[in-house]
């Protein structure tokens, strides 16, 4: 069955993603050689709380994972194809970043 949204239904889905696009393109800007990974994390979450959003990955614990993921961006560097962990490491001249993010505001969620 398809679920048909309304037209107010739908700017919240659309005010959802437009932050979800707002925090990638900023630690898209941030992000360059000497830049730390867990500080694009840190800005990634000031940004979230500021906005009063939720981080659909932080606590997320999959049945094949180590635990709780206690992260609310998935930074992979290089051959790191998905959902990196960002950790301790220094951006460096020619590494490849990329950046994925999901959230909820006011029970829309947004993944990117």
């Amino acid at each position: 069955m398809i679920e048909l949204k309304t037209p107010a239904e739908i700017e919240r889905m659309r005010t959802t993603g437009q932050f979800v696009a707002q925090v990638i393109a900023e630690l898209g800007e941030l992000a360059d050689v000497g830049v730390n990974l867990l500080d694009l994390e840190h800005r990634a979450r000031d940004m979230i709380r500021e906005r009063g959003a939720e981080s659909c990955y932080w606590d997320y614990a999959p049945s094949f994972g180590n635990g709780p993921f206690r992260n609310v961006i998935c930074l992979s560097v290089n051959d790191a194809v998905l959902h990196g962990m960002p950790h301790d490491y220094v951006l460096r001249d020619g590494d490849v970043l990329s950046l994925d993010l999901a959230v909820g505001i006011d029970g829309w969620v947004a993944d990117s």
